[in-house]
């Protein structure tokens, strides 16, 4: 049992370098934050919806009603500010927390009033991991104002550093697992991987597409009459979702799911046109690697610059 507990332990409180939870601090912030400001119009249209088109989720079942407009449009523009600050890397303390919470909140409203979109979820867990850790102490306006102008010294690896990016790698997975899971305990359960299922239900895509004034993949078209194609594809699927959790297990492993899960998606979106952005630019992986390694690089850079211009 000691054992177990010290692998357990050694697993999940692994020594990490900060930076690398910094760097997905800045680029979970970049990403919500183009999200928001993309979108910015489409958030005010959604609340001012009929209000027979509102079914709750998630957090916006606490609500005893729809929000107004003008408290709606307070919440949008908060959660705005409150992104920037968790770029910067300002009080994160409060306003990390703070950021998460609102977009969650946001998200759920959001999809209280359509159909439930589910290629954001990865991005709001991650904010939500991150915004309750300690990802400030580097690259962020907190370090700089606690340590001025040796803000770039490298600081050590610590565990506390390290946790919060197996649980973002463990979510991760999870997710991947559970779209395994859904496909199994679905009508067609495991011939959901035979070529002739998973063409039928992407043809059906394709036919709503141009029903409804879109256009189907050429790709697909192409691609249709070889049933064995959509076999490999069906099975390397299964095999990315029910396999994933193996990422956990070993470094090397982690690189090759993530490379390989990332293309599935861009698969998808060739034959399908669906466009998951924060899994097709690679954002939901990038915990897998040492992303450290880019800012040491950079730093060095910085400071022999600065030994120069002295």
């Amino acid at each position: 049992m000691k054992s177990i507990l010290q692998k357990l332990a050694s697993f999940w409180f692994r020594p990490i370098a900060p930076e690398r939870l910094s760097i997905l601090r800045l680029i979970t912030g970049g990403f919500s934050l183009w999200y928001l400001l993309a979108r910015y119009e489409m958030f005010q249209k959604i609340a001012q919806s009929e209000l027979s088109l509102y079914d709750p989720v998630g957090l916006a079942t606490l609500l005893s009603e729809p929000l107004s407009f003008p408290v709606f449009k307070g919440l949008l523009l908060l959660t705005i500010g409150l992104n920037i600050l968790y770029i910067l890397g300002w009080k994160f303390r409060f306003t990390g927390p703070l950021f998460a919470l609102s977009l969650m909140l946001l998200m759920c409203y959001r999809n209280s009033w359509s159909m439930i979109y589910h290629n954001y979820n990865g991005l709001v867990m991650h904010v939500m991991v991150i915004g309750f850790t300690a990802a400030a102490d580097t690259l962020s306006i907190d370090a700089w104002r606690q340590k001025g102008t040796k803000w770039l010294e490298e600081v050590k690896p610590d565990w506390q550093y390290g946790w919060p990016i197996l649980l973002i790698c463990t979510l991760t997975v999870i997710t991947y697992v559970l779209a395994g899971f859904a496909k199994i305990y679905g009508d067609l359960a495991w011939d959901w991987m035979s070529g002739e299922a998973m063409r039928s239900q992407v043809a059906v895509d394709a036919i709503r597409k141009n029903l409804f004034g879109s256009q189907a993949s050429p790709l697909f078209e192409w691609i249709y009459p070889h049933t064995s194609l959509f076999l490999m594809m069906g099975i390397m699927t299964m095999i990315l979702e029910l396999g994933a959790p193996l990422a956990l297990l070993n470094q090397k492993i982690g690189y090759i799911w993530a490379l390989l899960t990332c293309s599935m998606h861009w698969g998808i979106y060739f034959i399908m046109g669906i466009h998951f952005p924060y899994q097709m630019g690679g954002f939901i992986f990038l915990a897998f690697f040492p992303l450290e390694r880019l800012w040491f690089m950079a730093r060095t850079r910085l400071i022999k610059a600065k030994l120069i211009a002295q």
